[in-house]
C-alpha cells in the first residue's frame, strides 16, 4: 500500500473515531434529558437525530474509502 493510502486511512480513521465520540456524547445528552423528564423533549429528539446523522455520515465516509482503496483496508478503520 502506498504512503498516501496509509495517510488517508489514518486521517479517515481519526475522523470516523471522532464522529463516534461525538455521536456517543449526543446520545448521552439526549438520554439524560429524557431521564430528567426535561422540559426540552424537542431538544432531546434533535440530539438523537444529530447522532443518527453522524452515524450515517460515518458509514458514507467508510463506504467511499472502501470504494477508493478497497473494503479490506476500510474495514481496518
Amino acid at each position: 500500500m502506498s504512503s498516501v493510502n496509509d495517510e488517508l486511512l489514518s486521517a479517515v480513521g481519526k475522523l470516523t473515531a471522532e464522529y463516534g465520540r461525538i455521536g456517543g456524547n449526543l446520545n448521552q445528552i439526549a438520554r439524560t434529558l429524557n431521564e430528567w423528564h426535561s422540559p426540552y423533549p424537542a431538544m432531546a429528539k434533535e440530539l438523537r437525530e444529530a447522532a443518527a446523522d453522524l452515524a450515517a455520515l460515518k458509514y458514507e465516509v467508510l463506504k467511499k474509502v472502501g470504494d477508493a482503496v478497497g473494503n479490506t483496508q476500510a474495514f481496518r478503520l
